[in-house]
């Protein structure tokens, strides 16, 4: 009974600062003993005595820690464990290893634990209770609970899930279609331009940027987890729609490497040849009068983080202007 008292009160003085350690113990993997006895943390943060885990004590308050496979739910893993994200104040801090909370009261600045630091808070770090005597990627991992100065306090309530990380930095990417380029060139790039029926049309992204051509890149870190999100450009979907009908009578996709199109200059084509990457040839351009171009942008957007991944739906999006296209015949008289 009185060691089963001794291991509790050891734990707890790390968390309450009873404890004021002149030493710092190193994270786990650690020398010190595991936690079912025989060792640990003193009242002077020194190897011995006997310690205590989160939890040996029945209800200690903790949040679930599963049914995030998805990403919709934050998921806490010690190795190949599932464990809680939160035991009583403590929230468990994956790269640690542990559940870190803030000693209280905070240990006297003369205290050799703030290595002479006059900022800052020390915070008692305490490994999961029997997931930390399993042999985890080849280490024996042992509940040695330490203590640690942050610049920053440890957070006191479980932070976002990975999907919703995702998507705060897929909202910050602002994938978009990118502006129309063309020959002949829209009505909104110049008025009085005509093309001809029967030529090529050239089609390109006017704006290449990551956010309208990719690829891009974004990440989010909050609670001490990072997911990073990656946009593609998968494809363009381009049609010609006759504005006196209505009728689209011509649609090319254009994908992968192709998907930005190749801008029309006389040193790049300076005859009749369709664009090498994203076009409708001559016989596709087949009405005149004023066409309506449209070019509809297809992303992907994968995420990472947490050792969980997924995908994130990204709605299509589409820009569209006008052609001016003419008979031959009709221009020459």
């Amino acid at each position: 009974m009185l060691r089963r008292v001794a291991r509790v009160l050891a734990v707890l003085m790390l968390f309450t600062g009873a404890a004021v350690a002149p030493t710092v113990a190193t994270p786990a993997p650690a020398v010190a003993a595991p936690c079912t006895g025989g060792g640990g943390a003193d009242n002077d943060g020194n190897v011995g005595g006997e310690v205590t885990c989160p939890g040996d004590d029945g209800d200690d308050g903790s949040d679930p820690g599963g049914g995030g496979g998805d990403g919709s739910v934050r998921e806490c893993k010690y190795g190949s464990h599932v464990i809680p994200c939160k035991k009583g104040k403590a929230v468990y801090n994956s790269e640690r290893g542990c559940y870190m909370a803030l000693a209280n009261p905070q240990p006297p600045k003369d205290d050799k634990i703030w290595d002479g630091k006059t900022e800052g808070y020390i915070v008692a770090c305490v490994p999961p209770e029997d997931e930390c005597l399993d042999d985890v990627e080849g280490y024996t991992y042992l509940c040695a609970p330490f203590r640690l100065w942050q610049e920053d306090p440890p957070p006191t309530e479980v932070g976002p899930s990975p999907l919703e990380l995702a998507e705060r930095a897929y909202a910050r990417m602002q994938l978009t279609m990118g502006e129309i380029g063309s020959t002949p060139p829209t009505a909104e790039v110049d008025g009085a331009a005509i093309g001809i029926v029967g030529m090529p049309v050239w089609l390109w992204v006017a704006n290449p940027a990551a956010n309208t051509t990719g690829p891009i890149t974004e990440s989010e870190t909050d609670g001490g987890l990072t997911v990073t999100v990656e946009g593609r450009l998968d494809r363009i979907v381009w049609t010609l729609t006759d504005d006196d009908t209505g009728e689209v009578y011509a649609t090319t996709t254009c994908a992968g490497s192709r998907a930005p199109g190749t801008p029309w200059s006389e040193a790049v084509s300076s005859d009749a040849r369709p664009s090498p990457t994203c076009g409708f040839d001559g016989a596709e351009n087949r009405r005149s009068g004023n066409i309506t171009v449209a070019g509809t942008a297809y992303w992907t957007a994968e995420w990472d983080g947490g050792g969980l991944d997924g995908e994130i739906d990204v709605p299509a999006q589409t820009r569209e202007s006008t052609l001016a296209i003419g008979e031959a015949q009709v221009l020459v008289q």
